[in-house]
């Protein structure tokens, strides 16, 4: 009786090569078996194993694709999020700090100038809160030494509220910033109140009720104030500050919108799906 003689198995290559020949070359299991001296069920048996490997590795590919184009979604959005919170000049990024995305775009971005750029952001807001009480204290000595009339009152007392301040303020932070300010010729209104007395306004902020005799005192006060407020050390300060910061939104702003276009975050991190 002879000798049965056993095949070697099937290499991954011959098997890739017979499913090949089957699909793109037309050729059938039992030409396939015949051409390489193979039993023709070996041959339809490896065809379709080789096809189920290949549908599992197709399947993972997709998952993988899915799955990282997902991440840097994530990473894309997240770096929208803190460009979004940067419109604020006073918004509080701890709470972004403690996002595990955070961490994720860290370790993909060690290099960036994006993380001294936000530290210096948090140290520039500190910075910025330290120069506004500094220019709201001096604002207060400033109209207690000059005020004409009692300062400061409730609003329904005889004398200037502490709205004098705010207004002040706003004036001061709008001409630190660029923009222009409090004009007195259209923001100062004056109405008759009771008692001998004249209600002020800069603008929606109430001045106080002034006796109508000190009226012109008062003008000519807040004229001084709004000329004064500009040359003060304090202000001179909290406009350095704000330039600081705006430079640092500008260079942050450039730096995340690379992310956010590109779509595509270079490096790894722990959370990468591979």
């Amino acid at each position: 009786m002879t000798k049965r003689i056993k095949k070697p198995a099937v290499a991954a290559e011959l098997r890739r090569d017979w499913l090949r020949r089957f699909e793109e070359s037309g050729e059938s299991p039992p030409q396939i078996a015949r051409a390489d001296g193979y039993d023709v069920r070996t041959v339809r048996k490896q065809i379709e194993a080789e096809r189920q490997d290949r549908e599992r590795r197709e399947a993972r590919s997709i998952v993988l694709r899915r799955a990282v184009e997902a991440h840097f979604a994530d990473l894309c959005g997240f770096a929208k999020k803190i460009g979004a919170a940067l419109e604020d000049a006073e918004s509080d990024l701890s709470a972004l700090r403690n996002d595990r995305l955070w961490l994720a775009l860290k370790e993909h971005l060690p290099r960036s100038p994006i993380w001294r750029s936000l530290d210096k952001w948090d140290r520039l807001q500190a910075d910025i809160r330290q120069s506004e009480m500094n220019l709201d204290q001096s604002l207060q000595d400033l109209v207690k030494a000059k005020s004409p009339v009692k300062f400061p009152v409730a609003p329904h007392e005889v004398g200037m509220t502490a709205e004098i301040i705010s207004a002040l303020y706003n004036h001061a932070r709008d001409m630190a910033e660029g923009r222009p300010g409090i004009d007195l010729n259209r923001a100062y209104i004056t109405r008759p109140a009771d008692g001998g007395t004249t209600s002020v306004s800069l603008g929606p902020l109430f001045v106080g009720r002034i006796p109508d005799k000190q009226v012109k005192d008062v003008r000519q006060l807040l004229a001084e104030l709004l000329q004064e407020v500009t040359k003060l050390p304090e202000w001179d300060e909290l406009a350095r500050r704000l330039r600081d910061l705006a430079g640092v939104r500008q260079l942050l702003d450039d730096e995340l919108a690379i992310i956010t276009m590109r779509r595509i975050v270079p490096g790894r991190c722990r959370y990468c799906p591979l």
